[in-house]
């Protein structure tokens, strides 16, 4: 007679060390995800600063493009750098009277990637292997491939955004390279402020 009550040697084996290591690295990600998702509307003032900067960095080009480049973004840089520094340790100081949550990618953190990204891309175009005609269609592309990046950890929402850059970036060299710096500035900076004008929006309406 068979032994209905024994088990198969497959379902009385334990899981392996690697399975449950493995399950483990799944469920910090998704908590690592979604408590950055809770933090991403504290980008919101990151957004608008920096939005606002291309919208008139770009335009201010479209108008003039010898005198005007050579002082704003260096200058915009400084003011826009200062004020991102200045929220940046204000949402510090506010996540450190709040133990249970970390700062995470929220606070001076959330412009560290972009910071390095400038730096590059600055050396690439201060060593010409940038050409100077494409510099602002460059600079979309790669702020739209660090979003894409962004987006693994903050949601769809930024990876939404940098896929947009990169598709506004070649629509641009494609069609509208006599007005570059006008549709750069009004849909590509300007959808940077959009974006951080929606967070602020939900930060409000959530507390």
């Amino acid at each position: 007679m068979p032994n209905h009550d024994s088990e198969s040697p497959r379902s009385q084996a334990p899981s392996s060390p690697q399975a449950v290591q493995a399950l483990r690295d799944i469920d910090f990600i998704k908590q690592l995800i979604e408590r950055n998702r809770r933090k991403l509307p504290n980008a919101a003032p990151y957004l608008l600063i920096w939005g606002a900067y291309l919208v008139v960095g770009f335009i201010g080009m479209q108008i003039d493009e010898t005198q005007w480049p050579m002082w704003f973004w260096s200058f915009g840089t400084l003011v826009c750098g200062a004020l991102s520094a200045w929220v940046g340790i204000r949402q510090s100081r506010g996540f450190r009277k709040n133990a249970s949550e970390p700062a995470g990618s929220a606070g001076w953190t959330f412009g560290l990637p972009f910071l390095m990204l400038m730096l590059s891309g600055g050396f690439m175009m201060a060593t010409d292997i940038v050409n100077m005609t494409y510099a602002a269609l460059f600079w979309f592309m790669l702020i739209g491939v660090a979003y894409v990046f962004l987006g693994a950890l903050v949601g769809q929402g930024a990876m939404l955004l940098g896929i947009w850059f990169i598709v506004l970036a070649i629509l641009t060299r494609l069609f509208w390279m006599d007005y570059q710096y006008l549709v750069l500035g009004l849909l590509g900076g300007g959808s940077i402020v959009v974006t951080g004008w929606m967070l602020q929006r939900r930060r409000r309406r959530h507390g």
